[in-house]
């Protein structure tokens, strides 16, 4: 009888290896995420339709590579195809019961669904389109408290445009770099070399957002736009109003 006993773990690791993908249907959803369609093993697999916060995605995949868990380790790929799809991502790195690391993060979309997406919204109508490069990001506390431990980065809105006075102002591009502060915040910080003369530095944390910066009008500022600044009080003496969120 002992004979057969390894066996036992042989169909243990084949049940693993080639559960369906559509065990995920059992599993508590977080609130605003509703899956169907999910094909595929556990390890590799495809949603066909996902909302999150109201908003659509289709034929999202992914694959595992169990090869890591000797390490405690899981190693990941998520790719989301820009057909049908708000934004078009190809993420991979790996995580564990207490952290989480991406070696390569590449997204691109327009910023109406993006905005949609994180429930937020801008001051003027707003459209054109966004991308974000991470080469190194990492979380080693996944109790809520930080958003990252290690973070380079960088991200930006291109093809800018705003409406003002039912008109359609053109901004340009907004290069923006990212990175993780002490309190493990996400750091932001814009130079002033755009058609707003916006410079800012900011974190964003689970609990609050916060921004300190300068708008310069300057020969690319759209007139329109530039008469609204001085809704943000006075400039100082070198012309630039001041803002904080």
């Amino acid at each position: 009888m002992k004979k057969w006993l390894w066996l036992i773990p042989v169909y243990l690791i084949a049940l693993i290896a080639y559960m369906p993908a559509a065990v995920v249907h059992w599993l508590p959803m977080p609130a605003g995420i509703y899956v169907e369609q999910v094909s595929g093993t556990l390890w590799q697999g495809r949603i066909g339709y996902a909302v999150v916060n109201h908003t659509a995605f289709h034929n999202v995949s992914w694959s595992l590579a169990p090869s890591q868990l000797i390490t405690g380790q899981l190693g990941f790929s998520v790719t989301v195809p820009s057909k049908n799809n708000p934004l078009a991502a190809q993420a991979s790195g790996s995580a564990s019961l207490s952290s989480i690391e991406l070696t390569q993060l590449r997204a691109t979309g327009e910023l109406a669904p993006l905005m949609q997406l994180v429930n937020f919204n801008m001051p003027l109508k707003t459209e054109g389109q966004w991308r974000i490069a991470l080469e190194n990001y990492a979380l080693n506390d996944l109790s809520g408290a930080k958003l990252c431990s290690a973070l380079k980065g960088n991200a930006s809105g291109s093809n800018i445009r705003v409406l003002v006075n039912h008109r359609w102002e053109t901004l340009g591009d907004f290069p923006l770099n990212l990175g993780c502060a002490q309190a493990g915040a996400v750091a932001l910080s814009m130079a002033g070399e755009n058609s707003l003369g916006l410079n800012f530095e900011g974190t964003v944390s689970p609990s609050s957002i916060r921004v300190n910066g300068t708008v310069q009008p300057n020969p690319r500022t759209p007139e329109g736009l530039a008469k609204m600044l001085s809704y943000l009080g006075r400039p100082d003496n070198q012309g630039r109003y001041r803002f904080s969120i």
